[in-house]
């Protein structure tokens, strides 16, 4: 583990955002399996013209990905701001490569929480797509890193 990650993670303990939990395979399986679901759900409410519910499938299932990345690494979100904890978490852990695709999702989580607690503005379809296909590209960058976590974790095709 780099410094600076082993920083970030003693201040996040110290401060409460994260803790440290131990999970087991059948766990992580089942949130994996919650993702695939959640990405299937996007899909198919997105063409049947419901952008809105395609969107936050989309994010639940990239939130999923990532709470399993955390537990993985026997961390789990403990605050108020778990939804961005866990996004910032997960960037680190995953390294410096991942940092730019990571940004652009903590970017949903803010379009997610307006439309799910200022209702004004309707997500468009556009916008679905948008996050469906970077859930597609999360997927296809993390899914080798849980390969090598982990070789009992089943894995899906997306």
């Amino acid at each position: 583990m780099n410094r600076n990650l082993e920083n970030l993670l003693n201040e996040l303990l110290e401060e409460g955002k994260i803790r440290k939990q131990e999970t087991d395979t059948n766990y992580v399986n089942g949130l994996l399996h919650a993702a695939y679901r959640n990405f299937l759900s996007a899909e198919y409410n997105c063409g049947g013209g419901f952008p809105d519910t395609a969107f936050k499938s989309a994010y639940d299932g990239i939130l999923q990905i990532s709470r399993a990345i955390l537990l993985l690494n026997g961390y789990r979100p403990d605050d108020g701001e778990q939804h961005k904890t866990t996004f910032l978490v997960a960037g680190a852990l995953l390294g410096e490569r991942f940092l730019a695709l990571v940004g652009r999702i903590d970017k949903y989580r803010v379009k997610r929480n307006n439309a799910v607690y200022q209702p004004v503005d309707m997500l468009s379809k556009s916008e679905a797509l948008t996050i469906i296909a970077s859930a597609r590209e999360y997927w296809g960058a993390v899914r080798g890193y849980f390969k090598e976590k982990d070789s009992q974790l089943e894995l899906f095709d997306f």
